[in-house]
């Protein structure tokens, strides 16, 4: 569903949007290690942790990175364009191995106007795994700040 700014600033505690899942495989993270240097012949180790099963981790700051590919998706705005403001807050509360499944469900905090023509919206975004448990599990918190510009 688009959104206005109208329609934001009324909604605090809207959920904006739930995605659907997304699988996180090993070329992923590998791809990802490639890009910020997290790699064996810059670090002279491992990267990531190896878990029992033998699978490795997603690196928190790849999960964190997809949330602007989530929001990019799912997230419409009539009116207006979103810049990356930064994040409050970010929690890693599980680690995804690699080959897991993640979803995020993105809740509007606050949207409030700054100066006309730029408002300042802040959603927490609660990334969840699905690792095979029998439920979801939250894996990531993080509240993003975004100022939405108006456009024309």
């Amino acid at each position: 569903m688009p959104y206005t700014l109208d329609d934001l600033a009324g909604a605090p505690g809207t959920e904006l949007f739930q995605s659907g899942w997304v699988e996180v495989g090993p070329q992923d993270e590998e791809a990802f290690c490639q890009a910020t240097f997290l790699r064996e012949d810059f670090l002279g180790r491992r990267p990531s942790p190896v878990g029992a099963a033998g699978e490795r981790a997603v690196s928190g700051f790849l999960l964190l990175s997809m949330l602007a590919a989530f929001h990019k998706r799912e997230l419409r705005l009539r009116g207006g364009y979103a810049l990356n403001y930064g994040l409050d807050r970010v929690r890693f509360v599980r680690p995804v191995p690699t080959g897991a499944r993640v979803r995020v469900r993105a809740e509007l905090v606050e949207a409030v106007e700054k100066e006309p023509g730029r408002t300042r919206v802040t959603t927490r975004n609660t990334m969840e795994v699905d690792d095979g448990g029998t439920s979801p599990r939250t894996a990531v918190i993080a509240d993003w700040i975004m100022y939405v510009v108006t456009s024309g």
